[in-house]
């Protein structure tokens, strides 16, 4: 018995011992995860103020307790992208894609990236790789090919996606673009003989840029700047693939001396001007109308000097 009494007093020792190492290890995680939580909606709430530093620093804090935390790379990520900070948007972006490498999101994310970044060969590979993983996402191909100047794939992928009934009212702008449809107009009269009116009213019929670009051009030369800036977005927005559009909307923005605005829409539009020097220089021209409204002599100097050098080059 009391060999036996002295068996039943160690192994309740152990079991003991075994039960406080097991409680104080439950509690150290159970803490390790508070204090991640503690420093993950921090960075949140930081980053809801656009205390972009601030959530930077809550969210190493994150990563040092949770080096695999695939959440803490993505926040890092999208912090360094509102600071335009891209080398260390992209290079976190890419260790949250190392842990879950087919994370739509994620993929998605890096893309914007490189788009914002104006690396748009690379933005083009990763939406590839997106297809891949949901053919759904092919649609989202057609204005990388444009901003890398593959107009040919841009192409045959719109008939593809025609052909398998994929071409949705968002492509439509696109096709128009790049497959401009001939205009049967039964009076015959030429579009730069015809009133606003005559245009506006053949555009309601028949949404096609060419119609509205002359619309555009009569507002322009007509000064009608209120009317040209409403068109203007319009066809932006329409037609995002012609940079006539954002050429036409910039110009009213400088004429009512909306400079910011204005060259924020040419900085859009000017990737998508493929080979036509006229148009690329009236783009720096009116880059160096809004750069000299704002009293950036430098950058408007700068702008008219390439538009110079551009319409050199229009003459070689």
């Amino acid at each position: 018995m009391g060999i036996s009494l002295t068996g039943f007093t160690q192994n309740d020792s152990l079991a003991q011992v075994y039960a406080a190492e097991k409680n104080l290890k439950e509690l150290k995680e159970e803490q390790k995860q508070l204090t991640f939580q503690k420093y993950f909606f921090e960075a949140l709430s930081q980053k809801a103020i656009e205390n972009y530093d601030k959530a930077i620093i809550a969210l190493e804090n994150c990563k040092n307790i949770d080096p695999n935390n695939t959440a803490v790379y993505f926040e890092l990520s999208k912090n360094y992208l509102a600071q335009e900070k891209y080398v260390e948007a992209i290079a976190y972006a890419q260790k949250a894609i190392e842990k879950k490498p087919e994370e739509i999101f994620l993929l998605q994310h890096l893309k914007d990236i490189y788009v914002k970044d104006k690396n748009f060969k690379q933005a083009l590979e990763v939406q590839q790789k997106i297809a891949i993983i949901k053919p759904e996402f092919q649609v989202d191909l057609i204005i990388l090919y444009i901003q890398n100047n593959q107009i040919q794939n841009a192409k045959n992928l719109l008939i593809t996606l025609e052909k398998r009934g994929l071409l949705t009212e968002n492509l439509m702008p696109f096709k128009q673009s790049l497959f401009p449809s001939k205009i049967v107009d039964s009076d015959k009269i030429p579009f730069d003989k015809k009133t606003i009116d005559e245009l506006k009213s053949l555009y309601s019929n028949d949404k096609t840029f060419e119609v509205l670009s002359q619309i555009l051009t009569k507002q322009f030369k007509g000064k009608d700047y209120l009317e040209l800036e409403k068109n203007g977005k319009e066809a932006t927005e329409i037609f995002p693939a012609q940079p006539l559009s954002y050429l036409f909307y910039a110009r009213a923005l400088n004429k009512l001396k909306k400079y910011a605005a204005a060259i924020e829409v040419l900085q859009s539009g000017i990737d998508y001007v493929i080979d036509d020097y006229t148009i690329e220089a009236d783009f720096y021209d009116q880059l160096s109308l809004g750069y000299k409204g704002l009293g950036k002599n430098v950058e408007a100097s700068k702008y008219f000097n390439k538009a110079i050098e551009t319409r050199q080059k229009k003459s070689q």
